[in-house]
């Protein structure tokens, strides 16, 4: 048994350098990540400019996101809307509308609802009593927080309008089948005129020229931008020969000489995305006219 002892010991000495460089690789994880986290959310971030720049909530109050900010919320789910708009003082906000197969609008971002629910298929080959009141479905981590389900675009302005002034109102047209750009374009210009909404207070956003040539011939004093790609030069001649009104572009991708252009032309400027702070201050450098921003109160308090 004494001739056992030295093992032993040597043994320990070596768990406790293990556990020692272990201690530290921890410390200097958390080191790490602290420092990353201050560098993209500095509280010294700020907007000293004049123009007053409007803060959307994108999708309501973003996307499924597990920090920075923690949002458990599905996009264009009546809590996550309510939350942009009544807790984190956004002016406004951007939900994308689908159209059901029997025309009703829906919100909903993806193509597919099988990214998000429980069944398989588009929305716009379905009837909305098929897809109103399915449940969002995004994994048990996010499911633990909320018991969102799929609402229609009627929902919401019934609920809007119970506010005493009506938030700003971005539309994102979804729309996969070219023949109905048409309908959809009336069935929802329909729709929004029966809430009486403001058209001052509406954007109408699409990637498709068409669909806002369409949305032009039911209402033109309607103001429309086209949903930037890859070419911002491409996007500029696009909307300036259908004689649109305005860009709305990543803002990771768009610079602000691009945005200076765009502005030379009389464009509106409408930038999307930003959660860290870093980020929304190199968007509100450029001074859009408007940001649908992933992080609503970050932005807020930024310019309050």
């Amino acid at each position: 048994m004494l001739l056992n002892l030295p093992m032993a010991s040597s043994t320990t000495k070596q768990d406790t350098a293990s556990k020692s460089k272990k201690k530290y690789w921890i410390i200097g994880a958390v080191i790490i990540v602290a420092v990353v986290y201050f560098i993209l959310n500095n509280p010294f971030y700020s907007y000293s400019g004049s123009k007053k720049i409007l803060v959307i909530g994108h999708a309501g109050s973003g996307f499924f996101s597990p920090i920075n900010p923690f949002n458990p919320l599905p996009s264009n789910s009546m809590a996550s809307i309510v939350r942009a708009l009544e807790e984190d003082g956004a002016d406004g906000i951007e939900v994308d509308v689908q159209l059901s197969q029997d025309g009703v609008p829906v919100l909903y971002h993806d193509v597919d609802l099988e990214s998000m629910t429980d069944i398989v298929g588009k929305i716009d080959q379905l009837p909305a009593d098929q897809v109103i009141g399915l449940e969002y479905r995004g994994g048990f981590f996010y499911e633990f927080f909320h018991d969102e389900r799929i609402i229609s675009l009627e929902t919401l302005l019934q609920k809007l309008k119970t506010y005493p002034e009506l938030p700003y109102l971005h539309l994102d047209l979804r729309n996969t089948n070219p023949d109905r750009r048409d309908y959809y374009a009336q069935t929802l210009m329909a729709m929004l005129r029966k809430y009486n909404y403001p058209l001052v207070k509406m954007m109408f956003i699409s990637p498709d020229t068409e669909m806002l040539e369409a949305f032009k011939r039911v209402e033109p004093d309607a103001t429309l931008l086209v949903d930037m790609g890859e070419s911002f030069n491409e996007t500029l001649e696009t909307i300036l020969a259908h004689e649109l009104d305005g860009i709305c572009a990543n803002g990771k991708i768009i610079t602000e000489e691009q945005v200076a252009k765009a502005k030379q032309h009389d464009l509106l400027v409408v930038l999307f995305g930003g959660k860290s702070r870093s980020r929304i201050s190199k968007m509100l450098a450029t001074e859009p006219e408007a940001i649908q921003v992933n992080h609503v109160e970050a932005m807020r308090n930024m310019l309050d």
